[in-house]
């Protein structure tokens, strides 16, 4: 944490108590206790004892004043650490104590603090549940969830276990029945088989009867104002077959600004990558708080699609640092076993590579407390192919390279038309050039 001087102490206390700023006359051990604990839970902050309220300079014993600190220290669970030093103001004293965000829940008295404002404020039971979640200190889908155990579809199931043999190679072993426990589609509570949250996330025919907030809201917005939209629908089911059925309306519905075979693959240039924006979907379900009763939205607007799920990215973990922390381990390992992510980590990192190599999108991550967006916004308004540009790039398939001018002959168009429209193909990507001047060539770009 950084260390303030006597300037800055200074201007701190002119500027009075805030979010991160706390005064203290007096060592009072619960005032200290209950402050420091509101700060590691939330963004950390400075104690400066020795100062009243409203910012005047009183001073302070240094040597009591860490003694009423580590006893504060000893009534926080878990025990924190914190930072002290004395810094002179005139002929006063004052002791700093610095206090660090914490990535745990930290508790004084059973009472979990957080920082509103210049004000210490206890959690309430389901704000403390939400944090716990944020925190990874308790996961949803391995808690036993209300449904009743005929709620988990054996045929579900069955499916599921046939898809994993044949995409992970992974031999069903066992009954049904001893399967269901192995994999923690149930667990055990007061000696009796009872699903998981998990178990019904994925292998419920309808698990929003239970998990109401397991669904996606989908709304396509005719304007920014969002006053008025083309299409909203909620996609339910089990978790697993949502991804697929969004998938599936992603391909009807969004345009497509070429649909010619380009190199050696069949590629439909979509306005979107579809393939990222699958990818997303499947890590907002995946990786979503499902202790908030919101549900994962999807918002298109003209110019941009936003992936909206409840839940931040969890401590430690941000875009560029995509190590696997997952919020919901059951669900996670579902999805890899029926190939719906591939290794850990490497999902934001191929979105990054699908908007790079596409020529309209490029991809933006918004964090904050409780609450991601993905973010895939055109860089520009897309560009239809018309049937000149879609006759060169059938000749550029048939012959690989070719000048502005061959081209040109073939076609029976003029030179100055043609480099028109390899202008478009160019600022596309869906075409390259090799030289220069009078070797300059054209030829289809390996996407």
């Amino acid at each position: 944490m950084f260390t303030i001087d006597e300037a800055q102490l200074v201007e701190i206390l002119a500027k009075g108590e805030n979010e991160r700023v706390e005064f203290k006359r007096s060592a009072d051990t619960r005032s200290l206790a209950e402050t420091i604990c509101a700060f590691l839970n939330t963004n950390g902050g400075i104690i400066v004892m020795g100062v009243g309220d409203d910012g005047r300079i009183f001073g302070v014993d240094p040597t009591k004043a860490r003694e009423k600190v580590s006893e504060a220290l000893g009534s926080i669970k878990p025990y924190p650490k914190v930072r002290t030093e004395t810094i002179k103001i005139g002929s006063k004293t004052l002791l700093i104590v610095y206090v660090g965000k914490s990535d745990k829940i930290h508790s004084y008295r059973n009472l979990v603090y957080v920082r509103i404002g210049a004000s210490n404020r206890p959690l309430s039971v389901e704000e403390l549940i939400e944090r716990a979640s944020e925190s990874l200190i308790v996961r949803f889908d391995e808690l036993p969830s209300s449904a009743p155990p005929e709620a988990i579809d054996r045929e579900l199931v069955k499916e599921f276990l046939d898809k994993r043999e044949r995409i992970r190679g992974v031999k069903v072993r066992g009954t049904i029945e001893e399967n269901l426990e192995l994999l923690k589609i149930v667990t055990r509570k007061n000696a009796e088989l009872v699903p998981t949250n998990g178990g019904i996330l994925f292998f419920s025919k309808y698990p929003q009867r239970w998990i109401p907030q397991a669904k996606v809201h989908l709304m396509w917005f005719n304007d920014e104002s969002m006053t008025s939209y083309r299409d909203s629908r909620f996609f339910e089911g089990p978790i697993w077959k949502i991804i697929d059925d969004i998938e599936e309306y992603f391909y009807k519905n969004l345009r497509r600004i070429g649909g010619e075979v380009i190199g050696w693959k069949r590629t439909e240039v979509m306005e979107y990558p579809v393939r990222a924006l699958r990818e997303a979907v499947t890590n907002a379900i995946i990786h979503r708080n499902y202790f908030d009763p919101s549900e994962v939205k999807i918002f298109i607007f003209p110019m941009r699609i936003v992936i909206r799920n409840p839940g931040s990215f969890p401590p430690g973990v941000t875009p560029d640092n995509p190590v696997h922390r997952p919020r919901n381990p059951l669900i996670a390992q579902y999805m890899y076993d029926i190939g719906y992510i591939e290794k850990y980590g490497y999902g934001i990192k191929m979105m990054k590579e699908e908007c790079e190599k596409h020529p309209l999108v490029k991809l933006e991550f918004n964090i904050r407390p409780y609450m991601t967006e993905v973010i895939f916004r055109k860089t520009r308004k897309e560009i239809i192919l018309d049937n000149i540009d879609r006759e060169i790039i059938r000749l550029l398939r048939e012959n690989g390279e070719l000048s502005s001018g061959e081209i040109a002959e073939k076609l029976g168009k003029t030179k100055p038309t043609i480099i028109k429209h390899l202008k478009k193909l160019l600022g596309l990507g869906l075409v390259e050039v090799k030289g220069k001047g009078p070797t300059r060539r054209y030829k289809l770009s390996q996407l």
